[in-house]
């Protein structure tokens, strides 16, 4: 029996891989800083997106949560990312190895203020430690509800990763979808906000 696999991709982002310890063609990977997500999507794996784009997304009292930028960075394969208050790193290989620093220093202000290359930096997987977390289909197991840290003495904000499936027709969809949820002193939802969606298509036929 053969089997064709056609991949739809839908708005923000999608996570595909073909070796799954470099997971060499999958994006999504993020970090958190008191008020921010910071998240990573690639040309080549997700549609319309040009080269390799880290967006910010800020959450606070006065504006909830809203898109606070983007940049454009050279493309590789994430390894390492960190946030603090005010930078992100990211890191990671593709012919060379790649480390870039991103300033986010206010609520629409990011840039790039490093961008370096090093070319005798080789890939050993055992010592690089586990990748970032991620957003998608590589979101580690049990990473449902992700609380996070803002300033905001109002409102609680997390990240909501959710997986659906089903089949019709010999047909059989993922979908991988992330929002950021802020809740009141109450615990009811006022805002919703999609981070990441990524839907998988599968087919099988004769």
């Amino acid at each position: 029996m053969k089997h064709q696999t056609a991949y739809v991709l839908t708005l923000l982002a999608v996570a595909i891989t073909f070796s799954v310890p470099s997971r060499a063609d999958s994006d999504g990977y993020f970090c958190t800083s008191k008020g921010y997500v910071a998240y990573e999507l690639r040309k080549g794996v997700t549609p319309g997106v040009t080269g390799h784009v880290l967006k910010i997304v800020r959450f606070d009292n006065e504006s909830g949560i809203h898109a606070a930028g983007e940049v454009v960075l050279p493309d590789f394969q994430v390894h390492i990312m960190s946030c603090n208050a005010n930078q992100i790193e990211i890191s990671g290989w593709d012919k060379v190895f790649t480390r870039c620093v991103i300033e986010a220093t206010g609520p629409r202000n990011v840039s790039i203020t490093e961008c370096t290359e090093d070319p005798g930096r080789q890939f050993d997987y055992p010592k690089e430690g586990p990748s970032p977390p991620n957003l998608g289909r590589w979101a580690r197991p049990g990473s449902g509800s992700i609380p996070l840290e803002s300033l905001d003495p109002d409102h609680k904000y997390q990240l909501l990763l959710s997986f659906s499936s089903r089949t019709v027709a010999e047909k059989s969809w993922e979908v991988h979808k992330t929002e950021l949820i802020r809740t009141d002193g109450n615990g009811n939802v006022s805002q919703r906000y999609l981070v990441y969606e990524t839907q998988i298509v599968e087919s099988g036929g004769d």
